[in-house]
């Protein structure tokens, strides 16, 4: 009985986080903009539509799951040109502001995976020399 609630339970989550994930069908303009407002919060600024706790969230979860992603795998990684280089001193809301950067410098890009347009911002503003 214990285990079909468990399994249960991993079901109603997978279920309910299904609807996040299925975001990612290369809508960056959505995500830009969620990154936008995610640093005008950040810097004391927002507007009234900024504001969506939401949005900014899967904003800096996709910059910091990518970023953990690139930093565990940079190890394995032999071609310097897919690793990334952090600083020290890095924080999260500067790979936003990479990404964001990244998105108006490259506007073609909107209709690209978020995650995968997240890997090129960092790997474009943190390379490996």
């Amino acid at each position: 009985m214990k285990t079909w609630m468990a399994v249960g339970v991993v079901l109603a989550a997978l279920q309910a986080s299904g609807t996040v994930f299925a975001d990612d069908g290369g809508d960056g303009v959505k995500f830009v903009k969620s990154c936008k407002g995610l640093l005008r919060y950040w810097d004391g600024k927002p507007s009234e539509t900024d504001y969506d706790a939401g949005a900014m969230g899967y904003c800096v979860g996709v910059v910091h799951g990518v970023r953990g992603t690139l930093q565990i795998l940079g190890s394995e990684l032999k071609d310097d040109r897919l690793r990334v280089c952090l600083p020290d001193d890095y924080i999260e809301q500067a790979g936003v502001r990479a990404v964001v950067k990244y998105l108006d410098e490259h506007p073609e890009k909107l209709t690209s995976l978020v995650v995968s347009v997240t890997m090129l911002a960092l790997r474009s503003s943190y390379p490996c020399k």
